[in-house]
């Protein structure tokens, strides 16, 4: 008798391209790092424009104040915004006005015409439209870059943005010396290249909601919908808890490493040489976090970066000598961006992309919203008591967060998007549903594998639900 015919073998999936070879997601890359670098150049000339053009203190800070408020009431309009169009617009227009406004005020300085009305509006400017760019880029992500290089992805993002803030800062006060129009000139040419990046990156030109979903509700009434996501979910609520802790803490701390500087004859070095540490930090950490977050569990790597830096923060009260804490806060600095990777590359995977602005908005604002507590109660702790006691209160924040993070069941829901593990394309991180009445039976979907950029890049066939979209 013939021997049954054996079912055929499918074939391995094709590897992903290479991070270095995905073209889209190096232009994406290359538009972010363009777009963050005007940014830190202009900043530091901007409020120096204003302080001579005006010669007031007030108007100085006013500036300031009106830029952090004008981005804090953008944020979740932004989000709505980025659900609402096709991304690639969203960062094309922001990257536009940026420009446009920058360009005004080069004109502005070169005249000698800058007034704190010119000076108020560019800084609403830059702030309303960098509040859309950010979520945009990262729901960008998810159509260049497949779901198991999205750690490693973020990863070279959090290295991106270590080198601008540490560049950005220097270099705009370098072509500040040599001309006050320059910071401008460059940030707006930085916008106008970051432009062009985009518009060569290859996205879906559809609104980010699928088909058969129902109607946007009204702007008011959306602007909640990203809250609401992350009330349901038990791990995008532990992002948000551990973000706002982390902040917290560090904030503080800074604050008495800063202040302590200030006390001693070398103050500036002092600060300088700490706050260098911890960028440094951040950059090489970047860097090590692309190969870390495809080795260990992303569960594994997150409590080890909450205990170790629940362990090393206790360490600066020991000391006040400028390379001990430097050497502290570089070991901290140098653990927390593969934490942060895993947790932002679990969340990009998490949220079905029609949500992505108004979820990564909610997330953000409160973490951003909680920073300036951190300094307010630490100054107030100060003048109670001396800096070490303060920096122990501080580092119990996050020994607390360590301890929430090893208990906490959010955390053990965060997908493992590691090569060769068996993620689901949208894994189930909500709380149980309310019952709800019985309705007819019917038969279940079959799952849809993860999509590649390839696949988002093809000519449009039938629609796939976005909640599928990896």
């Amino acid at each position: 008798m013939p021997a049954p015919a054996s079912a055929p073998v499918p074939a391995p999936a094709p590897a992903p391209t290479p991070l270095h070879r995905n073209r889209d997601y190096q232009r994406l890359w290359l538009a972010h790092a363009l777009s963050g670098f005007g940014s830190q150049a202009s900043a530091i000339a901007l409020p120096l424009v204003v302080l001579h053009a005006t010669g007031s203190i007030t108007a100085f800070g006013l500036v300031t104040f009106t830029e952090i408020l004008a981005s804090v009431l953008a944020t979740l309009p932004a989000g709505v915004l980025v659900d609402r169009l096709p991304r690639k617009p969203v960062l094309i227009i922001s990257d536009g006005a940026r420009a446009l406004a920058y360009l005004v005020m080069t004109a502005a300085v070169l005249t000698d015409r800058v007034t704190l009305p010119l000076a108020l509006c560019v800084a609403v400017a830059n702030s309303v439209f960098s509040a859309p760019f950010n979520p945009a880029a990262s729901a960008a992500l998810r159509h260049v870059v497949p779901r198991e290089q999205l750690p490693t992805a973020l990863s070279l993002s959090q290295a991106r943005s270590a080198a601008v803030t540490l560049a950005g800062p220097l270099i705009g006060a370098a072509l500040y010396a040599v001309a006050p129009a320059l910071p401008f000139l460059v940030d707006a040419l930085s916008y106008l290249a970051s432009t062009l990046c985009v518009a060569l990156v290859r996205l879906p030109a559809g609104r980010p909601s699928a088909e058969g979903r129902p109607p946007a509700p009204r702007l008011i009434k959306d602007l909640g919908t990203g809250w609401k996501e992350v009330r349901r979910s038990p791990f995008l609520r532990y992002t948000l808890v551990n973000a706002a802790l982390v902040n917290l803490a560090f904030s503080g701390i800074v604050l008495v490493l800063v202040t302590g500087g200030a006390h001693t004859t070398s103050g500036g070095f002092h600060n300088a040489v700490i706050i260098a540490a911890s960028g440094a930090g951040n950059l090489v950490g970047s860097l090590i976090a692309a190969r870390t977050t495809t080795t260990l569990p992303p569960r594994t790597l997150v409590l080890l970066v909450c205990w170790s830096t629940a362990l090393f923060t206790p360490l600066l009260a020991l000391s006040d000598d400028t390379a001990a804490l430097a050497l502290v806060i570089g070991l901290c600095s140098l653990a927390t961006p593969a934490a942060n990777a895993v947790i932002s590359a679990a969340r990009l995977h998490t949220i079905p992309d029609h949500l992505q602005g108004r979820v990564q908005t909610a997330c953000g604002l409160i973490p951003a919203l909680i920073i300036p507590f951190g300094p307010l109660l630490t100054s107030a702790l100060l003048t109670r008591t001396g800096p070490a006691t303060v920096l122990l209160a501080n580092s119990a924040l996050l020994l607390a967060l360590a301890c929430y993070s090893t208990f906490n069941p959010g955390l053990r829901r965060i997908p493992d998007l590691r090569p060769g593990k068996q993620t689901p394309a949208q894994p189930p991180a909500q709380d149980p549903a309310p019952a709800q009445d019985p309705a007819p039976a019917q038969e279940a979907p079959a799952p849809v594998p993860d999509r590649t950029p390839e696949q988002d890049q093809a000519p449009a066939q039938a629609p796939v639900p976005a909640a599928t979209k990896a």
